[in-house]
């Protein structure tokens, strides 16, 4: 299964290095999301990373820094895509969008790589956060037909981790398991393993 992880929207120390940490421990992709951010603030952020290691992170603002950097783009579930092309054209291969309510998924999300439903389970870092649908809801939604690869977000634990794999998701997004943690590698590492 694969593993995503979402930045916390604020600062956090020593971030750019526990990212490339988390990719040499195993994780597949990044995503900076930092919404209180300027431009200039997340392109510092990105210039703090490997070059490299760029292609493998998607911002969720500041689209326009894709062209500078090689990052992938993220986009909210609110016609924030359409936007987007219209001002910066086409952008990078890897693209990605979020949705947050069970009858999205049977739409058709056009150019997208994959796409995060959240919140799966009740949300760590955000209180009273939590699905409005049944587990059965949100079977008979994961059993019709996808048009792009689908994690699973919100909530996500190594303790609930073989049920994301039950449940048909392609894999997962850690954010509060991560950062809520004392030493977010460890935790990761520990997800890692659940995930083999």
């Amino acid at each position: 299964m694969h593993l995503l992880a979402v930045s916390p929207e604020s600062e956090y120390a020593d971030e750019p290095a526990l990212v490339v940490r988390l990719f040499d421990a195993g994780l597949a992709r990044y995503h900076l999301r930092k919404p209180d951010w300027s431009r200039e603030q997340c392109a510092e952020w990105l210039q703090a990373i490997p070059m490299g290691l760029h292609a493998l992170i998607s911002v969720h603002q500041h689209h326009d820094l894709a062209k500078e950097f090689g990052v992938g783009l993220h986009f909210r579930d609110d016609g924030q895509r359409l936007d987007h092309e219209a001002r910066f054209g086409v952008g990078p291969l890897v693209r990605s969008r979020s949705l947050h309510e069970l009858e999205r998924l049977s739409e058709r999300v056009e150019g997208m790589a994959y796409t995060f439903l959240s919140p799966i389970f009740a949300s760590i870092s955000k209180q009273g956060y939590k699905p409005d649908w049944t587990e059965a809801e949100l079977r008979a939604a994961l059993a019709g037909p996808r048009s792009s690869k689908l994690y699973a977000l919100g909530g996500i634990t190594a303790e609930n981790l073989a049920q994301v794999g039950e449940l048909g998701f392609d894999g997962a997004v850690l954010h509060g398991c991560l950062w809520q943690a004392n030493d977010p590698i460890a935790a990761f590492d520990v997800v890692r393993k659940e995930a083999l």
